[in-house]
């Protein structure tokens, strides 16, 4: 693909989907764009500064890695501890790059995937689920949407729908795309969220 294929496409509505958190930040340090996945785990933090919800043991790290980007070094790969929209602490691997325009670095985008918290309390909410939840959380993490769902379940789609709540009810999770991450973070669930064929998003409402 050519880079005026690149120009086509629709790039932006695509990072909006990514199930792993996405974000940029200005030159100024402020968050300036967040995809769902992003607000989903750590809340609607644009115009904050990026290190607000950066665990204070790994400031220094993030600023670091941040002044690298501005200054227009390569592409860092690093683990990060942030603080979730509870107050949890989520460690991320973090990839991210310099941002340009006109060949000026304007700021930094990034992306996080989510690692395995030493979390005892959310591996037994987990371990302890249904086998019928364990089989809705494997479906939501293929993409699947309620009719979809109920379809492989070969039930009603309120049948499904109510699945689906109780998943969210047993797993304390605000939205399927947060069961998912649960999922993801704890290997309960395969990183199967950009399966070709799907049907839906994990992050869809509850309806």
């Amino acid at each position: 693909m050519i880079t005026d294929d690149l120009a086509k496409l629709d790039l932006s509505g695509a990072l909006e989907k990514l199930a792993a958190p996405a974000y940029v930040v200005d030159r100024d340090g402020r968050f300036r764009w967040l995809n769902r996945a992003y607000v989903e785990l750590f809340g609607d933090v644009r115009g904050r500064s990026f290190v607000d919800n950066v665990a204070p043991d790994h400031r220094q790290i993030a600023r670091t890695n941040f002044v690298r980007e501005v200054c227009g070094k390569t592409t860092t790969i690093f683990d990060l501890a942030v603080l979730d929209r509870s107050g949890g602490r989520v460690t991320l691997r973090v990839t991210s790059a310099p941002l340009r325009r006109g060949g000026k670095v304007v700021g930094s985008f990034g992306i996080g995937i989510p690692l395995a918290r030493a979390s005892a309390p959310e591996r037994s909410i987990l371990e302890d689920l249904t086998p019928r939840q364990q089989e809705v959380l494997r479906l939501l993490a293929e993409g699947l949407d309620t009719p979809a769902i109920a379809q492989r379940l070969g039930v009603a789609e309120e049948t499904a729908r109510n699945h689906i709540r109780a998943l969210l009810r047993a797993t304390g999770a605000h939205s399927r795309l947060e069961a998912v991450l649960m999922g993801l973070r704890l290997g309960v669930v395969g990183p199967q969220l950009t399966q070709a064929g799907r049907q839906g998003s994990p992050a869809a409402a509850d309806d």
